[in-house]
């Protein structure tokens, strides 16, 4: 259990390195990559995934407080980005 979570969490995180770059490239127009790459939302739900496994491991590989601060943090960062893909965190300025 503990390695496949382990390689998960590798995979995440190397898909969401890969939509960051394609993101960036697309919206900063250096290489059209696709239309779905011309806002933040792919980056926000790699991450959000990326967060939500590595809250897992860190539940199943940790001990102690560590156990207990890291995933809470991770799982924290996880549902807050849910929130701002659905909207419902509004920017005011």
């Amino acid at each position: 259990m503990k390695k496949l979570v382990n390689l998960l969490g590798s995979m995440a995180a190397f898909i969401t390195s890969i939509l960051i770059i394609c993101t960036f490239t697309t919206t900063y127009q250096f290489y059209y990559v696709g239309q779905i790459f011309n806002s933040y939302v792919p980056i926000q739900l790699g991450v959000c995934i990326t967060m939500a496994i590595l809250g897992i491991r860190f539940l199943l590989n940790e001990t102690g407080k560590k156990r207990i601060i890291y995933s809470s943090f991770s799982f924290t960062i996880s549902v807050s980005l849910i929130f701002f893909m659905m909207n419902l965190v509004k920017w005011t300025m």
